[in-house]
């Protein structure tokens, strides 16, 4: 039998065994939370929101707990062996310490694997994650010196030889209940993040309110952020221009861009992105916008909305919250956005490729593999001609659109023109990469959507050579889902020679598409992952090739 006198404690809680036994603890909290980065990111991707985080955890497809439980069995297993194997050569006491090697050896394992996955959006080193990461790291430290002390207990308490030796075999269950620990000090720290956001949402609203800038919002279901950069480059020309950075759409992005606000500045362009209804009422009476812009509006995150109607009332919200005397500006390339121009009542303008009564249009569209020129109308100017490294009749649309805002804010045609000519390809959108090889690559990967589908085949046809296009197909389109990607399939047969298609996920209706839309069968190819179909690609491709990366899916979505 185990000995279970006092003296026992004294020889086991020496300074030297707590000192060991603190460090095994500070070691497994810091392997715990780089075990735990996934469901961090996730967590940040989802708006910290519950319902989302967990619907992307239960998903079948999420293969994270399932490794993770595997992970915890072999560590399990091999932690029993390696204690009982070492127990005649270092004593009951200390070979009980051994098995943490085989617990160590397999969190390693699987955080270098993890290192692997493509992540298309990294961790945003926020103040929101460092305040995160500094309690869960607390919590970690305190579950692992918790169940440590607990086994101890229990195993003089029990008085056996084998539960005594094996006692800290239980702690390789712990990386399995990382993703729950997330949940958990989410929950912990949510009021005090509650109280943060909206002390600085009070901040930037009164900031914004005393502020002289001229204010735009841009909002719709698809084309803001090209359409914020456009604006952005082509009113630089004449203005000190801050506009929020990347995809800061939400209450608390606009509130950290404001905080780079100053009296230098003379207009502030806020993009506003929305998951259900009301959100966009929530930034509009933040902002209060002079200018509403409006790029379309599709079934883009039908998932979330519910309805096409409740996207097109969520978007309108915009123009409802717009300050007295506002003006709305809104694409004559969208039927969604026709419909909520009719109905708003104030002073509007319409823009883009199409229609006869915009404000500014575009003729002698010409797209080729550099780029794209045109001639820009502006009513009752004369025309200029343009010329931009953008791809696409789409790209010249948004820039109608940004145009004419420019235009009414005060900038000549001319100002516009070389605005036009100074605008940079936007990231993850129709973008050009470099390569060593005589091959075209296009990315892109940001979330696509029925529009953007028709828009990258466009750009896609003004080039020559195989046309080979990788993609998971589209995402967050609730009941539409299935019959989308179908459409989707049929549409990528007339345009793409090859179709690699990533994951499991719209596989189905993805190759039932293309079938349906007659590419054969030994041109569709899988891969698991975006990792893996880069793999074969490197090995498939060859001189002349033409790539596009359509879509990719959200680290969020399963």
């Amino acid at each position: 039998m185990f000995p279970t006198d006092i003296s026992v404690f004294s020889e086991i809680f020496t300074t030297k065994n707590m000192i060991a036994y603190l460090s095994l603890s500070v070691i497994s909290s810091i392997l715990l939370f780089l075990c735990s980065l996934k469901f961090i990111l996730v967590l940040q991707q989802s708006g910290y929101k519950s319902k989302r985080y967990f619907k992307w955890l239960g998903a079948r497809e999420t293969p994270y707990l399932s490794r993770l439980m595997l992970l915890c069995l072999l560590g399990f297993l091999f932690f029993c062996v390696l204690s009982m194997s070492f127990t005649p050569l270092l004593g009951k006491i200390f070979a009980s310490y051994v098995g943490f090697i085989s617990y160590f050896l397999f969190s390693t394992l699987y955080i270098n694997t993890e290192k692997h996955v493509n992540k298309k959006v990294p961790l945003r080193k926020t103040a929101r994650i460092v305040r995160f990461s500094i309690c869960y790291s607390i919590v970690l430290l305190a579950v692992n010196l918790g169940v440590m002390l607990l086994l101890d207990f229990l195993a003089f308490k029990i008085g056996s030889e084998v539960v005594a030796i094996l006692r800290y075999s239980i702690i390789c269950a712990l990386p399995f209940l990382t993703p729950y620990l997330v949940f958990v000090v989410h929950i912990l720290t949510y009021p005090l993040e509650r109280v943060i956001s909206r002390y600085y949402i009070r901040t930037s609203t009164r900031k914004l309110y005393r502020s002289q800038v001229l204010k735009i919002g841009i909002t719709g279901s698809y084309g803001k952020t090209s359409v914020k950069e456009i604006l952005k480059t082509i009113l630089s020309q004449k203005y000190r221009v801050l506009a929020t950075p990347s995809s800061y759409n939400t209450p608390l992005g606009i509130a950290l861009s404001v905080k780079q606000l100053d009296s230098t500045h003379d207009v502030f362009i806020a993009e506003m992105g929305a998951r259900s209804k009301g959100d966009i009422r929530t930034l509009a009476n933040m902002v209060k916008p002079m200018y509403g812009v409006l790029t379309g509006v599709n079934n883009q995150h039908l998932e979330t909305f519910g309805s096409l109607e409740n996207t097109k009332d969520t978007k309108y919200e915009l123009f409802e919250g717009l300050d007295v005397g506002g003006e709305g500006f809104f694409s004559a390339d969208n039927s969604g956005s026709l419909e909520l121009c009719n109905r708003f009542g104030g002073e509007k303008y319409l823009a883009g490729i199409n229609g006869e009564n915009n404000l500014v249009t575009a003729t002698d569209v010409i797209v080729d593999s550099r780029g794209t020129t045109f001639t820009l109308n502006i009513k009752g100017e004369q025309p200029v001609s343009c010329t931009t490294v953008l791809l696409g009749k789409h790209a010249v649309s948004n820039i109608c659109l940004a145009a004419a805002v420019a235009y009414k804010i005060g900038l000549t045609p001319q100002e516009i023109a070389m605005g036009i000519n100074r605008i940079q390809t936007i990231m993850h959108r129709l973008e050009l990469m470099p390569n060593n090889r005589d091959i075209v690559i296009i990315d892109d990967s940001y979330n696509s959507n029925e529009d953007g589908v028709k828009a990258a085949m466009e750009v896609l046809s003004t080039f020559s050579g195989r046309k080979i296009v990788l993609t998971p197909g589209l995402v967050e389109l609730g009941k539409m889902e299935n019959v989308m990607n179908l459409e989707f399939g049929k549409t990528l047969a007339k345009y793409a020679d090859y179709v690699f298609v990533i994951g499991k996920h719209n596989a189905e209706m993805l190759v039932s598409g293309l079938i349906e839309g007659g590419m054969p069968r030994e041109n569709i190819k899988f891969a698991k992952t975006l990792n893996r179909a880069n793999e074969e690609l490197n090995s498939f491709m060859k001189e002349g090739d033409v790539v596009l990366f359509e879509n990719d899916l959200p680290d969020n979505y399963s």
